[in-house]
């Protein structure tokens, strides 16, 4: 088995990084493996990222119906609940402040992430 490494994520930027820097990072401990799935999730989250900023664009479209809003909401929790697994204390901590994640108050919900 291998041994969990420190990482800094920061997702507004969409970085990992092996040494902290000055943006707004999350720290993890995370296998290869699990560092692997980690940016396939932030990739992700890129993609979505730009997908919804489109439909920003168009000022009389609703964003409450929008399946590509939903679809970065969905997938923007399940990077948070991912990174929870895998945070430090401290990360935990700040992602429980944030109040996102109702699975950290709520057992019987159903984000993806908590297995």
């Amino acid at each position: 088995m291998m041994t969990p490494q420190t990482y800094y994520v920061s997702i507004s930027s969409g970085t990992i990084e092996s040494q902290s820097s000055r943006t707004a990072q999350l720290a993890v401990q995370a296998t290869k493996e699990e560092l692997e799935i980690l940016r396939r999730k932030l990739e992700h989250e890129e993609k979505i990222t730009e997908s919804t900023s489109l439909r920003a664009a168009i000022p009389y479209k609703s964003a409450e119906r929008d399946p590509a809003q939903e679809a970065y909401s969905d997938d923007l929790l399940d990077l948070y609940a991912y990174i929870y697994r895998l945070g430090t204390p401290r990360t935990r901590e700040h992602i429980e402040a944030m109040n996102i994640l109702p699975k950290l108050t709520n057992q019987n919900s159903h984000y993806p992430g908590y297995n």
